[in-house]
């Protein structure tokens, strides 16, 4: 039995001697520099709706909507993209969220999801989504005149629009047209 534990106790002093030596195990001090350096390098970003995995993602410092996209996988061929900009770069701890073409909720929809350009519209063709009373399209044309959306979750940086309208119509607005 005690050949056993000294047996043991060897091997694991020569398999641990081994990782140090050649860089498979790490030292304190190393993984506290490296994880220092990674937070000050890095962001965290949460993507959801029709990507291929869904999720939050650590990605490096001015990382685009892309990289986002591939870190997940891709999308889905129910992605609509005209829904998101690929080239748009990330904040920290941003949601982005990819919307559909077809209707989730129904099985055998065949259709797809009347869209709004919430770049061009105007507050009439706005109130036609759920959610965008006439003050709330009046304000996203104004909001619009300084600064367009560069992503479908700006529209929560709009007066009068809150996280429940945000969820009823991020599916049916658009950043631009199909070409």
């Amino acid at each position: 039995m005690k050949m056993i534990l000294i047996i043991v106790a060897i091997t694991a002093a020569c398999l641990l001697g081994f990782g140090i030596v050649n860089g498979v195990l790490t030292t304190p001090q190393a993984v506290a520099s490296s994880s220092s350096s990674l937070a000050v390098d890095s962001i965290t970003v949460t993507v959801q709706g029709e990507v291929i995995r869904p999720g939050t993602f650590v990605l490096g410092k001015g990382a685009t909507m892309y990289d986002l996209i591939m870190a997940a996988s891709g999308t889905t061929s129910n992605a609509d993209v005209l829904s998101f900009n690929t080239d748009y770069v990330l904040q920290a701890k941003g949601s982005y969220y990819i919307a559909p073409l077809y209707d989730n909720s129904s099985t055998c929809s065949a259709a797809p999801i009347t869209k709004v350009n919430i770049n061009k519209a105007e507050a009439e063709q706005l109130q036609a989504v759920a959610g965008f009373t006439k003050t709330v399209a009046t304000a996203i044309v104004s909001y619009r005149v300084s600064k367009s959306f560069e992503a479908i979750e700006e529209i929560k940086n709009v007066s009068g629009i809150g996280a429940a309208t945000y969820l009823s119509c991020r599916d049916k607005i658009t950043l631009r047209d199909a070409s």
